[in-house]
């Protein structure tokens, strides 16, 4: 499966708002508002999704950038959860729109068992302590390419 990733457009914001009927989703992540689509239309806060082969939305990706870094927020369709989505969608971020980054970070609940695997299996690493709201810091480092 080949997974392409590209800008969330507004006439797509409605199909992610449906997933949050998801409980789980929910509750990990905040509902997309009107607003929230404002603020990660731009340069500084963005939005990704991701198609599979058929066209597609199995994952977004809400990355804010502060220089060199980018904090993501990663959510994977309700019913395509437990399959690899959410790996092969961050691999593809990482290989595609995130080669602008050095450093990727994520914050996980402690309890998000099958999104602490998902990073792991990307290469990020889990910092010894939590941050000041008991999350997990997830960190990922781009290799220096050698001339």
């Amino acid at each position: 499966m080949t997974l392409t990733v590209r800008r969330l457009k507004a006439e797509q914001l409605e199909e992610l708002r449906s997933w949050y009927d998801d409980a789980e989703l929910a509750r990990r992540l905040t509902y997309p508002t009107d607003e929230w689509y404002a603020a990660v239309s731009g340069e500084g806060q963005q939005c990704w999704v991701v198609f599979d082969d058929s066209g597609t939305i199995v994952a977004s990706m809400q990355v804010d950038r502060e220089g060199d870094v980018g904090y993501i927020a990663l959510a994977v369709k309700p019913e395509l959860r437990g399959r690899g989505i959410g790996s092969a969608a961050l691999r593809a971020f990482i290989t595609g729109p995130g080669r602008q980054y050095s450093i990727l970070e994520g914050r996980i609940a402690p309890d998000n068992v099958a999104s602490i695997a998902c990073v792991q299996k990307c290469g990020f690493r889990m910092l010894d302590e939590l941050d000041e709201d008991g999350l997990i810091v997830a960190r990922w480092h781009r290799e220096p390419t050698v001339a």
